[in-house]
């Protein structure tokens, strides 16, 4: 990144960015630091919406391919919950990637690598953008409930023990298969509708009668588990074409 200065329109306004990448996610914290801005830098999802219960922000800076959700669910909850501008960062550069990250809610989308004197230019034409209508806008308290609700009602998958979290915290655990399915689902962009072929392919599943029923016998024992703690499994069917989540999935 060039990192000559250039000043922000406003000065005082608090960003977060979400990004894997330590030494970038540096730099840029860095960079806006210097340039008048209170930034704060995450490096998942679960930390991103952990810091939302914690404060408000004016924009967010999300990199898509995060390790725990992708950044397209967190473009997607920031544009429905909150009053924050976003700015994508992505190596991912078809058309169709752009366009999901428009449709999930991103006022830019930045190629990298960037040069941070344009990202900077962004940042300080879009944070000063007023919102279309009064009942668009939301005020920070208002970004501080829906942050602690989100926490409160979210599903999480937990790698390392392949445990399957309800909001209420009670826990079931997964088969090996039952943690591959729901890991899939995580990394596509929330409300996304996965296609069954996919998904057989990626859990080694025949295409024919009997991979079919082996595979939507593992679906309704997943079910079970969850329904025998008193809890709907997050996951939607669209019969012959394939699932998608009804609820967000955090995996910690």
């Amino acid at each position: 990144m060039n990192n000559e200065s250039v000043n922000p329109l406003n000065p005082k306004k608090r960003l977060i960015v979400v990004e894997d990448d330590l030494d970038l996610r540096e730099d840029l914290v860095e960079y806006l630091t210097r340039h008048g801005y209170e930034v704060t830098g995450v490096g998942s999802a679960s930390e991103f919406y952990l810091k939302l219960v914690e404060g408000n922000y004016d924009l967010a800076i999300l990199d898509i391919g995060l390790p725990d959700q992708s950044g397209l669910v967190l473009a997607e909850y920031v544009r429905k919950n909150t009053a924050m501008k976003i700015v994508i960062l992505s190596a991912r550069v078809s058309i169709e990637d752009r366009i999901a990250g428009y449709e999930a809610g991103a006022d830019v989308y930045m190629l990298k690598p960037f040069d941070s004197r344009e990202l900077l230019l962004f940042i300080a034409n879009i944070i000063n953008r007023p919102d279309p209508a009064p009942s668009v806008a939301k005020d920070a308290a208002s970004n501080t409930v829906n942050a602690k609700q989100h926490e409160a009602e979210a599903w999480a998958l937990i790698r390392k023990d392949w445990l399957l979290q309800s909001p209420k915290r009670d826990g079931v655990q997964l088969t090996s298969t039952e943690f591959e399915f729901i890991l899939i689902m995580t990394k596509e962009p929330f409300g996304a509708v996965v296609n069954r072929k996919d998904i057989f392919e990626k859990l080694d599943y025949q295409h024919n009668e009997y991979g079919s029923r082996a595979f939507e016998s593992m679906v309704y024992r997943l079910r079970k588990k969850t329904e025998a703690m008193g809890e709907l499994i997050p996951i939607k069917t669209y019969r012959g074409i394939g699932y998608s989540l009804s609820s967000p999935i955090i995996c910690i």
